[in-house]
């Protein structure tokens, strides 16, 4: 059978291919930054970035592949780090441009006040991407957060929590908050959450606007 025509309103079996291997590799992309930076290997995660990405998440909030990757060697440290599962479920590419997102799942196992507590972050991770010299590159990382969870390890014991602290807490990510106070980040309560709807439609409406050839400011 012949691939229909443009002047159908179908597409060819070209154009569907390329569309394809656009969101495979978009989503290759997204899995292989987030296990990079899972592994510690930092070369490689930094090669996913555009130098002037702009990354926002529970701990870091800035422009500049280099200083995010240095800012993620030195935030783990020796710390057993929290492992990422990612899920790349929707791209939306117009040309050179793509935005990319996906429903995860982040997973640590910290001590908070000398009691082992297990934190589990269940978010989507969203990212804007651009072509250079043919290779897809993230433009943004961005967490929205869904809500999240925290537990002793041991169940005789009591979360270690002050709970008027936490009720000053955004409900989409107030655990993972706490912990990162505890840690002594300045927390940004602004983080898109699916707490704050009217927000996040705007934010998605400005996402569209931008892959079809809006400004290319992110933060």
């Amino acid at each position: 059978m012949e691939a229909q025509t443009p002047e159908s309103g179908l597409r060819t079996d070209e154009v569907r291919l390329r569309e394809l291997l656009d969101r495979e590799e978009l989503f290759d992309l997204v899995r292989r930054e987030r296990l990079a930076r899972d592994r510690r290997r930092f070369t490689q995660m930094r090669e996913c970035f555009h130098e002037d990405a702009f990354v926002s998440t529970s701990w870091y909030h800035g422009t500049g592949a280099d200083a995010y990757v240095e800012a993620t060697r030195k935030w783990m440290g020796d710390r057993q780090p929290g492992t990422h599962w990612v899920f790349p479920a929707y791209a939306d590419i117009c040309g050179d441009r793509a935005t990319v997102e996906s429903p995860a799942m982040i997973a640590s196992r910290p001590q908070v006040h000398g009691i082992e507590v297990d934190v589990i972050v269940i978010c989507r991770f969203f990212s804007r991407a651009v072509r250079v010299n043919g290779y897809w590159k993230l433009l943004t990382f961005r967490v929205i957060f869904e809500r999240d969870i925290m537990r002793p390890v041991h169940h005789d014991q009591t979360l270690p929590i002050d709970r008027d602290v936490l009720t000053t807490l955004r409900p989409s990510y107030k655990f993972i908050g706490y912990l990162q106070t505890s840690r002594g980040v300045k927390l940004n309560p602004d983080h898109l959450g699916d707490d704050r709807p009217a927000e996040l439609e705007a934010f998605y409406a400005g996402e569209s606007a931008w892959v079809r050839g809006g400004e290319r400011q992110a933060a």
